[in-house]
């Protein structure tokens, strides 16, 4: 591939991949921004109940700061200050209630009120519902269960990890971490795969053909310091040395990257990387989703890194299937002179026995024009000379519907 076709494809390569990111930003962002404020409402009120129940000036002295240590000793006094304090949030609760008018299917006269609002300790079950409802979606969508307003995992449709997802989808690796919530961005996804996949996999096949270019010219490297090397072997050592030097780069390197940065262990970032550059994608491992703030350098490497490493193994994928069809073709090679030698050995049974043939039909004419010329005294008419009988020759053509090679008669005059 020329560099200037590269380069367009590289190019076009990237302002998609904005593009893409600035689409699913727009749909995605506002639904999110609903999920985040839910959660962290639902954290701010129980925290808010809990500086409530702990009224830290109705506590000794040494108890200050008790909700800061759910584990921290409590005295009988304090006890019974915090049991009344839950009585009077029951209470109040109770009176905050919506209550009903009975309907005519009972015969109660009183205003009513269905159980499941009833407050039982501290939490109704339509609370309790809520609350976990709330905290599966926010898991859903890649925030952390146990996020706030002031801690919590980074937002997933911004501007660039709206870009990440949309490499993600171009790229097949598919995460599954977080996926579209809307109708529009889950439409959007079908029309933007359908052009974006073939355009990576125009960007993938010339960048496998940069490193491929690389390792040809180190092996002409190889040959001119040592012109007593065979081409072949100068190819393995150039092979092997770009492999070794890739593996570096696009796995060892970046997974220590992703182990300081992500806190993980070296094994789990060296899978990460692997899941990711094979686009296996099965999203347990997830780069950039933790509850901290990424400095966005590591972000943009990290998209770097994973785009040319799948060029890098797909090379490497590339070799090894080529390796492959090598052995397939010395073992049908074997198989097929073997047959070459059956060839031969027919052939030279069939045009021996036509030989065999002509020879007695020759005779029998000259035993013929004997006897015509010892009753007539006439010497017979010379025969018209006959026509060389056909030579079956045996040719080796590839048969298709087998994907190996047979023979065939081909009958020459």
């Amino acid at each position: 591939m020329k560099q200037t076709t590269l380069l367009v494809l590289a190019v076009t390569f990237a302002g998609y991949l904005f593009i893409g990111g600035g689409v699913f930003h727009v749909l995605e962002a506002p639904q999110e921004q609903k999920i985040r404020d839910k959660t962290f409402k639902i954290h701010q009120d129980q925290n808010e109940l809990f500086e409530q129940l702990f009224d830290h000036d109705s506590f000794d002295n040494h108890n200050n700061n008790a909700t800061d240590d759910p584990d921290r000793l409590l005295g009988q006094d304090d006890v019974t200050v915090l049991v009344r304090r839950v009585k009077e949030h029951l209470d109040e609760s109770l009176r905050n209630l919506t209550w009903e008018t009975p309907g005519n299917t009972t015969n109660m006269t009183q205003p009513v009120i269905r159980l499941r609002h009833v407050p039982t300790m501290v939490l109704s079950q339509h609370q309790l519902e809520d609350i976990i409802h709330t905290v599966w979606t926010a898991s859903e969508s890649g925030l952390h269960p146990f996020s706030d307003d002031a801690d919590s995992s980074p937002p997933h449709w911004d501007f660039l990890p709206s870009v990440t997802f949309s490499m993600t989808v171009v790229t097949t690796i598919g995460y599954g971490a977080h996926t579209p919530q809307t109708t529009g961005g889950r439409v959007f996804v079908i029309f933007y795969a359908l052009l974006g996949i073939p355009l990576t996999a125009a960007f993938l096949s010339g960048l496998a053909g940069v490193m491929s270019d690389v390792a040809r010219r180190f092996t002409d490297a190889i040959l001119r310091w040592n012109p007593k090397c065979t081409p072949a072997t100068a190819s393995r050592i150039a092979w092997a040395c770009c492999l070794v030097l890739g593996t570096g780069v696009f796995f060892v390197l970046p997974a220590w990257v992703v182990h300081f940065v992500e806190k993980w262990s070296f094994l789990d970032s060296v899978y990460f990387m692997f899941v990711s550059l094979s686009t296996i994608g099965f999203g347990d491992f997830v780069a950039g989703t933790e509850k901290q703030n990424y400095w966005e350098g590591y972000r943009i490497m990290m998209k770097v890194w994973i785009v040319v490493g799948l060029a890098f193994l797909a090379t490497i994928f590339d070799l090894v299937s080529q390796a492959i069809k090598k052995v397939e073709e010395k073992m049908d090679g074997g198989t097929s002179e073997d047959g070459d030698e059956k060839g031969e050995d027919n052939l030279g049974q069939d045009v021996g026995y036509t030989e065999e043939q002509s020879d007695g039909n020759n005779k029998k004419e000259q035993n013929l024009h004997s006897k015509d010329a010892a009753m007539g005294g006439r010497v017979a008419p010379a025969a018209r000379p006959r026509r060389r009988p056909q030579v079956p020759l045996i040719m080796i053509v590839d048969n298709p519907a087998t994907g190996r090679q047979a023979r065939q008669h081909v009958w020459q005059m």
